[in-house]
């Protein structure tokens, strides 16, 4: 999907480019790769399908946060405001409202958070490139300041400032009932996993298609060149505030996932170093191919797990890795893969 698009404003099934697969390919390939993974129960130990289910839900949020930056080009360093506000507000919701399902912890963090995305995106919508990015962090900064000096417990009264000076600013949930029904400890984590595979091969399927609808196009178009976008008719700051709402809903939904896997929520979710991290693993997996981001959040998540074993100089090491890998992967590990199959190909037989 890298490269220059011909005409921005036509699409169709291919992926954004000529060689992509169709619709019907796509959906062959989604459904077995939900197979595969809804076997990994079975084959792995809790930790082990715990961290896999940690990579899937970064691979929800890095593919939602490329349609803004691989896709639009628009860097943002807020985006972590969603990811911790969906899981805030549910949150907040099981706490003071009482609602036990996972459902509707999703349903309300998400929406609230997607409402957030929009506000915040319709403000930075027409600012480009490095104003653009600093907009998104500051708006991202407010959010996380109004977490971690407790002003959104506040809200709560004294009850909400107490549960504020309990847990410094984190919150912990229970595991809520899926679909109603109440799973024990020591089944829940496989059930929620097959939630989570549902979630990734539902993201996957709707921002593939996304990305190679004439929206799609267009949001590259606008990539490319601004100007000339807005000159054959692309209303460019609508565009790229459309691309803000639907990166912030799945970045939301990503939060929201997290937030009940982790069962714990902290101010260092919404922290615009986390934002950093989402951007981080895209630009590992490659950017400009759609697989990129899901590649780079698995292995973002490898890598923390790796050089967790080391207390000392554990963060050297891990930006040691980094710049080895994208240092051997131009383009990213799927640009890398894309010209190793370009190779394979070419070669005689």
């Amino acid at each position: 999907m890298a490269g220059r698009d011909s005409d921005p404003r036509s699409g169709g099934g291919r992926g954004g480019s000529a060689a992509g697969p169709g619709w019907g390919t796509v959906l062959l390939i989604a459904g077995a790769a939900a197979a595969l993974l809804l076997l990994m129960p079975a084959a792995l130990g809790a930790f082990p399908l715990l961290i896999l289910s940690q990579m899937l839900i970064y691979a929800i949020a890095c593919l939602g946060l490329n349609l803004l930056y691989g896709t639009a080009g628009s860097l943002s360093l807020g985006h972590a405001a969603y990811f911790g506000v969906a899981a805030y507000a549910g949150a907040f919701l099981y706490r003071f409202y009482f609602v036990d399902s996972l459902e509707l912890y999703l349903l309300c963090g998400v929406a609230i958070s997607t409402a957030l995305a929009a506000a915040v995106g319709y403000l930075c919508a027409r600012s480009t490139r490095v104003f653009f990015a600093i907009l998104t962090l500051a708006f991202g900064m407010v959010v996380h300041s109004l977490f971690i000096d407790g002003a959104v417990f506040m809200l709560f009264g004294g009850f909400g400032w107490a549960l504020y000076l309990l847990g410094e600013g984190s919150m912990y949930i229970p595991r809520f009932p899926i679909l109603g029904v109440e799973y024990s400890p020591q089944d829940f984590a496989s059930a929620f996993y097959k939630v989570i595979v549902a979630a990734f091969v539902l993201t996957a399927l709707v921002l593939w298609r996304i990305g190679a609808s004439p929206f799609g196009q267009a949001l590259r178009a606008i990539r490319e060149n601004e100007t000339r976008a807005a000159f054959i008719g692309i209303p460019v700051w609508q565009y790229r505030w459309h691309a803000f709402i639907i990166s912030g809903f799945f970045v939301a939904f990503a939060g929201g996932l997290y937030g009940q896997l982790a069962r714990q929520i902290t101010p260092d979710q919404l922290h615009w170093l986390f934002s950093a991290q989402l951007i981080v693993a895209i630009v590992l997996g490659g950017s400009r191919h759609f697989l990129g981001p899901v590649l780079g959040a698995f292995a973002f998540v490898w890598l923390e797990e790796l050089t967790a074993r080391w207390a000392f100089g554990r963060y050297a090491l891990f930006g040691l890795l980094l710049i080895l890998v994208l240092f051997f992967f131009q383009g990213g590990m799927a640009g890398g893969l894309a010209r190793l199959l370009d190779k394979v190909r070419k070669e005689p037989g």
